[in-house]
């Protein structure tokens, strides 16, 4: 559990790598289209597309079965957020099996469609019976400082949402660790691209 982060810490090495946590990235596709409109949705898409591809530290993405949606251009960029993760936690010197992570979880219960790609996390369970599950698994072996969520999808004032829940979970299993739910993240509130109201997720960290 966080006896990972302090064992790291007292150990001398350099502050533990921040996580970047993406959360269903097939609904950013066909799901965020529907909802938001093609311009909205590409806004969006190409700001996550950013993020991952800025971010230095841990990658984690949790799969579900609308991944199969996920464009070829998208899947290159996550494909290069997981190396990146993988540079980042091993100069930390803190790598291990979730440093760089494709997890498979669906709340609806659908099973992992023929081609997922597994390798990823060849050395974890193919697949969890929930998303809770996955997090907990995650948070007894993630070594961070700070946790970062964003995907698919969340309500400003986190009262539903697959990202807010992810984060919920998090903060539960590791309340010495920072968890902030990204402003890239889709809100149901979003309205012709834009937020239909303030902001208050985060106000509790």
């Amino acid at each position: 559990m966080q006896n990972q982060n302090i064992a790291a810490i007292a150990a001398g090495l350099s502050e533990l790598p921040k996580t970047l946590v993406l959360v269903l990235p097939g609904s950013l596709f066909g799901s965020a289209k529907s909802v938001l409109g093609y311009v909205a949705a590409y806004k969006y898409l190409d700001a996550i597309a950013k993020q991952i591809l800025d971010h230095d530290g841990n990658f984690v993405v949790i799969d579900g079965f609308l991944s199969d949606e996920i464009s070829r251009g998208f899947d290159d960029v996550i494909e290069k957020g997981l190396s990146n993760a993988i540079v980042a936690a091993t100069q930390a010197e803190c790598f291990n099996s979730v440093s760089a992570v494709r997890m498979y979880s669906c709340d609806t219960g659908d099973p992992a469609y023929d081609g997922w790609e597994v390798g990823r996390s060849h050395c974890l369970q193919k697949d969890f019976d929930s998303q809770a599950d996955a997090v907990k698994f995650l948070s007894g072996r993630l070594q961070t400082s700070a946790i970062e969520v964003t995907g698919a999808w969340a309500t400003l004032d986190e009262s539903s949402g697959c990202v807010n829940h992810v984060a919920a979970v998090l903060r539960s299993h590791m309340p010495q660790i920072s968890v902030r739910i990204s402003e890239t993240a889709l809100f149901v509130e979003y309205e012709d691209g834009e937020v239909a109201g303030p902001p208050i997720f985060n106000k509790l960290v």
